[in-house]
């Protein structure tokens, strides 16, 4: 008798279920839930935050300049926003998209805020920034980069497969033209600046923003915050952030459009020269509107957003200041965990292989009092409470915002990690303590510029 068949058949048997076991330990790993103060990325960031500390100056009064380009593609090009859409193209133009740019000077030094009328700040367009700034004379750190997070803006910035899925295939010659732009604000932006008033003011905006995650509307942030600057010559300029998701229109929809952002600074800008808008910490956040999701309803949540802040800035106290500071502190990351399951995630070779590996940061900006935080990610609004406390402490005033040009996902309070949710399942890319990891060190970063500018 051979025994030759059945001792394949054996082997087999046998060797089938090793290669998938050995596949799934390759591929697959276990969550991990050290607190992340024991950690040693948490570590090495409060070292980098020493070795990273805002540069701040007391120089000559503030002037503030501001200028805004168009970053509009063409069409057909692809849209970014919703992976379902798997980066279909918009075949129209509803309303052009923006880089808004705001130059600050003490005579010391120049910092730059910059908000794009885009997705994210793409890491791509990031590296590309870091590059042309450097090339024009200026660091990568006196750029805090921002973006509205709509929905319908153009894509063609992800170079990995993730990527793809988000926001179409690549564009190198777009990801250039957009890099110049931006470049070209900040020469306009520069250009125009002249001494400046500053103010801060708030308003409640709680009738257009819900929580998405659990429906607890008791923890969300339902601020809006802004920034007023008033030249010398009476020129005025606003700058605002809000905490809802850009998310009116939905993925069906093949235009390229601004969302509400933009019809919220069109409608700013009837009364004030100026405008521009920056998503604020939008992870958990929806917009809350009470029609389809078409542009009616995308037009009406812009305009009553616009309302609930005109009648504030003529009651706002403004005045000169001389203070102007930023930081960039580099992030020590965790492995990154993409989970597959309560307890397991693909391993960070995988990941990385599907989302690309990129450094991350925090970013910071100070004017005066008036303190800007910049998030690598959606940052949960349900933060920001105590954020807002800890910076009130120190009489400073703060406004938070997303995506500074690194993407740590969706960075969200550790209560909610075993929610069947989206935001904290699929879109959850550094494990459970990710929010209360960034959040603390956002205190740290507060803390250091309460001490440098009073060490002036």
């Amino acid at each position: 008798m051979n025994q030759k068949p059945a001792f394949r058949r054996l082997f087999i048997l046998l060797l089938v279920p090793g290669l998938i076991l050995l596949v799934l330990a390759c591929a697959i790993r276990k969550n991990d839930y050290t607190p992340y103060t024991e950690s040693a990325y948490y570590k090495k960031t409060i070292k980098s935050l020493e070795e990273h500390k805002p540069l701040i100056s007391e120089g000559d009064t503030l002037q503030v300049g501001w200028a805004k380009l168009s970053i509009t593609p063409p069409p057909p090009f692809p849209l970014a926003g919703y992976g379902k859409r798997l980066g279909k193209e918009y075949t129209e133009i509803h309303d052009s998209v923006y880089v808004r740019t705001f130059a600050f000077d003490n005579g010391k030094q120049q910092a730059y805020f910059i908000a794009l009328d885009m997705l994210i700040t793409p890491m791509t367009l990031t590296t590309a920034l870091n590059e042309a700034s450097i090339k024009a004379g200026l660091q990568p750190e006196q750029l805090y980069l921002s973006a509205t997070h709509t929905h319908n803006s153009f894509g063609g910035w992800g170079e990995k497969l993730m990527g793809w899925v988000m926001a179409g295939s690549y564009s190198k010659q777009q990801l250039a033209r957009t890099t110049d732009q931006i470049m070209r604000s900040i020469e306009l932006a520069r250009a125009n600046a002249e001494k400046a008033r500053v103010g801060y003011g708030k308003a409640f905006a709680g009738h257009l923003v819900g929580n998405r995650l659990n429906g607890e509307e008791s923890v969300r942030d339902s601020t809006v915050r802004f920034i007023k600057f008033e030249q010398e010559d009476g020129d005025v300029a606003v700058l605002a952030a809000f905490s809802a998701h850009a998310t009116v229109l939905p993925s069906k929809q093949p235009v390229l459009s601004r969302d509400y952002p933009g019809a919220f600074v069109d409608a700013l800008e009837k009364q004030v020269d100026f405008a521009a808008f920056t998503a604020g910490a939008v992870a958990s956040h929806k917009p809350i509107y009470h029609h389809q999701d078409t542009f009616e309803s995308v037009d009406s949540l812009g305009t009553q957003l616009a309302r609930t802040i005109l009648p504030e800035l003529s009651t706002i106290k403004m005045g000169y200041t001389s203070t102007l500071g930023y930081s960039r502190v580099p992030l020590a990351l965790s492995d990154p965990e993409f989970r597959i399951s309560d307890n397991y995630h693909l391993a960070p070779w995988l990941f990385h292989g599907l989302f690309g590996k990129y450094p991350a940061f925090v970013s910071s900006l100070q004017l005066g009092d008036m303190i800007l935080l910049g998030a690598p990610a959606d940052y949960s609004g349900e933060f920001v409470k105590g954020l807002e406390q800890h910076a009130n402490s120190q009489n400073q005033k703060l406004l938070v915002t997303g995506f500074n040009g690194g993407y740590m996902g969706y960075l969200t309070p550790s209560r909610h990690y075993m929610l069947d949710e989206y935001e904290v399942r699929d879109m959850n890319f550094y494990g459970k303590w990710g929010g209360d990891y960034i959040t603390a060190v956002f205190r740290s970063l507060l803390d250091q510029h309460q001490q440098n500018t009073t060490a002036k």
